[in-house]
């Protein structure tokens, strides 16, 4: 029975940090498009790194459409 529960649980958190990482992955993606970068490139370094991504995509300016 314990054990039951201990694997609901695992489960729930596995789902929860799911879909933490999906909510950032989407945030980083909007804030790249919003600059004119890359969506995709930024969606794929944010795989690995989600929160330094979003950190270093609010500090580099725009890019400058001339």
């Amino acid at each position: 029975m314990v054990g039951v529960i201990v694997a609901a649980l695992s489960f729930f958190w596995w789902l929860v940090f799911v879909f933490a990482w999906l909510i950032f992955l989407s945030i980083t993606i909007a804030i790249a498009r919003s600059k004119g970068r890359s969506g995709l490139l930024w969606g794929l370094l944010a795989c690995f790194l989600p929160g330094i991504t979003i950190i270093i995509l609010l500090l580099i300016p725009p890019v400058s459409r001339s």
